[in-house]
């Protein structure tokens, strides 16, 4: 799972992008060009932490999240064609995105107007993809007056594509649109699941009014995020306390991200490893499978399941079994958040 941290200048998007991922300042570029910065983040998970404990294994693996911050642009760039080529270049491939807008006093910007930055790099993004739309049409028009015939409804659905983006909706509100499998190569800016990070100041953790079109926002006191992530898990414990922090920023961004993209967490366990998987929320057993090994997935015969929760209000397998909560489920068993598997196969 990709997610590409996006802002204008002076958002503080790499305090964000720094926040989760325990960094200091920001990179370098060789060349003064701009380049995107990955950052892998550990998903913390209670469950893997008592699944853990429990089976002692060799080794625990945990989920992951990789955020990737453009970093390099030099000074603030206001220049927004400048900013949408490099979006254009590095942020297409991402799973999705976040979006972090200034809530925050700047003395060289002055005051902030998140609702402003949120719809100004929407309409980029509405702007860019209309052109993609109209640039294909354009060749499939010459082709058809070629003599081409066009097969597929790629036509009839980019033209569709054209109408909810003049109306000036992003393309993400319209899902049973974009998951065509004609459009999944042009990886469309506005398609992509949005998350609307507002970066607040330290005392602030109010939400300002914002208009949102098929995405979600949350609050992250940017600054403050970042400083406790430099600090030990018992004195991050303590500085949250004090500021009236529930979570961190990295456990509650997680969260969206997932509940974004709509993801899910299977479990699998034994003396060797304890190991979450990320998968599509609601997949397949034989998919899930096929996540593990495909070599599973192709000799598939049962999973056996248990629930974390079920598991844990027992205390081992051996007693989950005993009360019935451990079954045998098929092929097209969808699997659930917090699942615990045993894949049965055969090659």
């Amino acid at each position: 799972m990709k997610l590409g941290i996006i802002g204008v200048g002076g958002c503080g998007k790499t305090t964000i992008f720094n926040a989760l991922t325990r960094r200091t300042g920001e990179s370098v570029p060789t060349g003064g060009q701009a380049v995107p910065v990955p950052g892998v983040v550990t998903v913390p998970d209670p469950r893997v932490d008592w699944l853990s404990r429990l089976y002692k294994p060799k080794k625990t693996t945990y989920a992951q999240v990789t955020y990737v911050d453009l970093q390099g642009i030099p000074g603030r760039v206001e220049n927004k064609q400048e900013y949408m080529s490099h979006l254009l270049t590095h942020m297409r491939t991402m799973d999705a995105l976040l979006m972090v807008v200034r809530n925050f006093m700047d003395p060289s910007s002055g005051k902030p107007d998140p609702a402003r930055n949120l719809r100004e790099l929407e309409e980029e993004f509405l702007i860019a993809d209309l052109a993609t739309v109209e640039k294909r049409l354009e060749r499939l028009e010459l082709e058809q007056k070629r003599g081409k015939k066009i097969a597929g409804p790629e036509k009839e659905l980019l033209q569709t594509c054209a109408q909810v983006l003049n109306g000036e909706r992003p393309l993400r509100s319209k899902p049973d649109l974009v998951a065509a499998p004609e459009l999944r190569g042009f990886t469309f800016l506005s398609a992509k699941p949005l998350l609307v990070v507002v970066n607040n100041s330290d005392e602030d953790d109010r939400m300002p009014d914002l208009v949102l079109e098929a995405a979600e926002a949350m609050v992250v006191r940017g600054k403050l995020e970042m400083e406790m992530a430099q600090l030990s898990e018992e004195e991050a414990a303590v500085f949250r306390e004090d500021f009236g922090i529930a979570e961190s920023a990295v456990d509650r961004v997680i969260a969206r991200s997932y509940a974004l993209l709509r993801l899910s967490t299977f479990l699998t366990v034994g003396d060797d490893e304890v190991k979450a998987w990320t998968i599509p929320r609601d997949l397949q057993a034989v998919e899930a499978a096929g996540v593990v090994h495909s070599d599973i997935q192709r000799g598939f015969i049962r999973a056996e399941v248990v629930s974390y929760d079920d598991l844990r209000r027992c205390g081992d397998y051996a007693a989950a079994r005993r009360q019935g909560l451990v079954r045998l489920e098929g092929k097209t068993y969808r699997v659930q958040d917090g699942d615990v598997i045993h894949f049965r196969f055969n090659i």
